[in-house]
């Protein structure tokens, strides 16, 4: 139980009646939107598209504008400041399980910037009226320890109201469920007690297959689930967000996982319009943990790759090469660059003939590859020959090579 916070600090002498005047005349709104633009590039960068969010936030910032304003004016008294958006704001973070510590940033950052707003304002009233400076940096004092106050007053009922609701979400059981999820995945847990597995509600002795949807957040991703489920007949689901706009996965079966069953999946996932990354099966408790480090694998190839040149929906058998060729960059750019060649040369000439040699690899004929490309097959003929001359090699001598050294290319250099 928390401790009771101490009275809010009584109120000092009342600022003088200029400084009151000028407190009254900074452009609230234009402040409103610097704050918010400040707080979210500081203490929320990954929530900088997130709209609800910044709604919520400038919801709060306007309020604590307006209220500190009529402190500053000396139309309010510190101990009777009462907020309701702060605290708003608060729940929706503790629900959104967004840190304490990046709430408790925000207002430092916002508060400095207010502050910054009022100096400035302060200042320039001083220099027009041309105030002694030795009155000028007391009122400035003054002002500073207002906006402190006011500060320290707020911050604590925030910080007080985030942790009573952090507190009542910690005890419900899809929190908790989520903490043993986060356990398991951490290994901290290498068996369940019979309360754990009721309060995991998911067999975990079935054949296990994890998706990470990188760009679904967990309401709309339990919606996809029942899509998911529908298509591949299972009945066994988990869904565990891993941030706002993160979510994972687990689809179990009792028997095996069959190559069909992952082919409906996959149809399921891209009918939806989602990006997901989809690993192989993996039965048992190990396999839960398994299925969703493979599917991490997964997604760590399409960033490396660049979302806009990755397939929607990506499965680990497609793209294990690539997960293996990522264990060691360094290896990898080295063996890019003997086999390649010049064909690695970030130029337009050597993009062209690295796509015509990999469809060529691919589809096996000239025809398939002069038809895929839309080209002509003599061009195709011409771009091969030129592929040869500058490898000093025909194609045939180490196609595997080339092959492996042509994913690599993609998965290095995404924009070539």
């Amino acid at each position: 139980m928390s401790q009771p916070r101490p009275a809010a600090p009584t109120d000092r002498e009342a600022l003088p009646a200029w400084v009151r005047d000028m407190a009254g005349n900074v452009d609230l709104e234009a402040l409103c939107e610097r704050v918010v633009a400040r707080d979210i590039a500081v203490a929320f960068p990954r929530l900088a598209e997130d709209d609800v969010f910044a709604d919520h936030l400038r919801a709060s910032v306007r309020e604590n504008l307006q209220v500190l304003q009529r402190v500053l004016c000396g139309q309010l008294a510190l101990a009777q400041v009462r907020l309701e958006q702060p605290l708003v704001f608060a729940r929706f973070q503790a629900e959104r399980r967004i840190p304490q510590t990046a709430l408790q940033r925000s207002y430092r950052v916002g508060f400095a910037t207010m502050w910054q707003a009022w100096a400035d304002q302060l200042r320039m009233v001083a220099e027009v009226t041309d105030l002694p400076r030795g009155e000028a940096l007391d009122a400035l004092a003054q002002l500073t320890t207002t906006i402190l106050d006011y500060h320290d007053h707020v911050a604590s009922q925030v910080a007080d109201n985030y942790a009573r609701v952090d507190d009542a979400l910690g005890r419900t059981r899809a929190h908790v469920r989520q903490g043993l999820v986060r356990e398991i995945l951490r290994g901290e847990r290498t068996s369940l007690s019979p309360s754990d597995l009721i309060t995991l509600d998911h067999d975990l002795t079935a054949d296990h297959v994890a998706v990470v949807l990188p760009s679904v957040a967990e309401g709309a991703a339990t919606q996809l689930v029942v899509g998911m489920r529908a298509a591949t007949g299972v009945r066994q689901s988990l869904v565990h967000p891993l941030d706002l706009n993160r979510t994972a996965v687990w689809l179990g079966h009792p028997t095996a996982w069959t190559p069909e069953r992952t082919r409906r999946l996959h149809a399921a996932l891209t009918a939806a319009g989602v990006e997901a990354s989809i690993s192989e099966p993996h039965r048992g408790l190990g396999g839960f943990v398994a299925a969703y480090e493979q599917a991490n694998d997964v997604e760590r190839v399409r960033v490396a790759w660049g979302r806009a040149h990755a397939p929607t929906v990506l499965e680990h058998r497609t793209v294990a090469l690539e997960i293996l060729l990522q264990r060691d960059p360094a290896r990898a750019r080295s063996f890019l660059r003997t086999e390649l060649g010049r064909l690695a040369e970030d130029t337009a000439e050597a993009a062209r003939l690295r796509e015509t040699l990999e469809a060529s690899f691919r589809l096996g004929s000239h025809v398939a590859t002069a038809e895929h490309l839309q080209l002509h097959e003599h061009t195709v003929r011409n771009r091969l020959h030129k592929a040869e001359e500058h490898l000093g090699h025909p194609l045939s001598e180490r196609s595997t090579e080339l092959q492996v050294a042509l994913r690599l290319q993609r998965l290095l250099h995404p924009a070539s």
